[in-house]
């Protein structure tokens, strides 16, 4: 349908996901005043998000990267669209902040909110 979600906003909770060309548009990424920007998907370049973890590392310093899939519209609506992300995660014993003392407690306490614990 037009103006379909693929993917709804979200973050991730890795450190950095580290993402190749998809195969088709579609990946929009939020600034900070809230607009959405399509983000090109020309072959041989990499987008690189910051995620939750890497948030709170740096005491928000960099902020994780709130981004969305939505379905394109005209010819490209009827193609398939592939991606391949690479999701880079810090062991669960490494120090993350002054709040947690590990990356573990902080996905334990991440994934009871998400509802998958």
């Amino acid at each position: 349908e037009k103006g379909a979600i693929r993917a709804a906003d979200h973050e991730d909770i890795n450190l950095l996901t580290l993402l190749p060309a998809a195969t088709a548009t579609g990946l929009q990424v939020k600034d900070v005043n809230n607009h959405w920007h399509e983000v090109e998907s020309d072959p041989g370049t990499l987008v690189i998000n910051v995620g939750d973890t890497l948030q709170e590392c740096t005491d928000f310093y960099y902020k994780s990267t709130t981004h969305r899939v939505v379905n394109p519209q005209g010819d490209g609506a009827k193609k398939s669209r592939y991606s391949m992300p690479l999701f880079l995660h810090a062991r669960g014993d490494v120090k993350l902040s002054s709040r947690y003392p590990t990356v573990e407690t902080y996905w334990r306490e991440r994934m009871r909110e998400l509802g998958v614990q």
